[in-house]
Formats: structure tokens, sequence, C-alpha cells
């Protein structure tokens, strides 16, 4: 009697484990939503047009927000000029969140005289969210 009480308790225990013990799985697991790059927050992003080692001191930044490639319709979201700012020029753009940004840069290179142009995508990261961050971006002369 002892023994068919063991064996009856003992399999009541193994089912319960087994019925109790499984994980549901199709329970989706909570994702950190992608940041969006735009206004709204407390980074600052200083833009210094690069031709091939001198700094540009004239002409436009243009920037489109969460964005990695150049607008399909040209459309850009701000634009700073470059001016001089702690003896170097640059334009600056303030209140930006951690995210995708595109910039192009159209100026003027005064040593070569003629018009230049650049372009690139930056991530702001989210160690620059709250802080300064300076963005390099070579250009080039327009093809005529």
């Amino acid at each position: 009697m002892k023994s068919a009480w063991f064996k009856s308790t003992l399999l009541t225990a193994v089912v319960s484990i087994a019925l109790f013990a499984c994980k549901d799985d199709n329970k989706p697991t909570p994702t950190t939503p992608p940041a969006i790059g735009g206004t709204g927050g407390m980074a600052t992003m200083r833009v210094i047009a690069d031709a091939n080692g001198i700094k540009v001191d004239s002409g436009k930044v243009y920037i489109k927000y969460d964005a990695e490639v150049i607008p399909a319709n040209n459309q850009y979201d701000d634009s700073a000029k470059i001016k001089m700012v702690d003896g170097t020029p640059m334009a600056i753009f303030t209140e930006l969140k951690e995210g995708n940004y595109f910039l192009y840069i159209k100026g003027w290179d005064i040593i070569r005289s003629q018009t230049i142009w650049g372009n690139m995508a930056y991530t702001l990261p989210a160690s620059a969210k709250t802080g300064l961050v300076y963005v390099t971006v070579p250009v080039r002369p327009t093809q005529q």
C-alpha cells in the first residue's frame, strides 16, 4: 500500500512540475524604440566644413532630422550659416536629440576661389545627448 501511495504521489509531483514549469515563449520581449533624431533634446552639434585640411569659413549647412540618406525632395528641416566661433568657422545646431541626421554643406572656398559642397550622415550617440559634439564634413569643389 505504501508503495502505491508513493508512486501516485511521485507521479502527481512530476506531472505538476511538467505542467507549471513551462514558459510561454509567445510573449513579446520589450524592446527599446529606436532614437529619432530631431529637436527637443539637450545636445549641441557644431558642424565644420573641411576642404582638404582648410576649414571653409563661408557657406551654409542644411540638416535633415531622422535621416541617413539625402532627402529625395531636397527638403531639409533646418539650416545655419557658417560663422566664426572660438576661432573656428562652424555652423551650430542646438537642442538636438539622440538619433540620425543628414548634413549637406554648400559654401565658398575663398583660398581656391571655388564653390564647394559636401554631405554625410551622422548619428548622435546616447553618450552625447546632453553635451557638445563636433562633426567635420569633408567638402569638395562643385563640378562645373
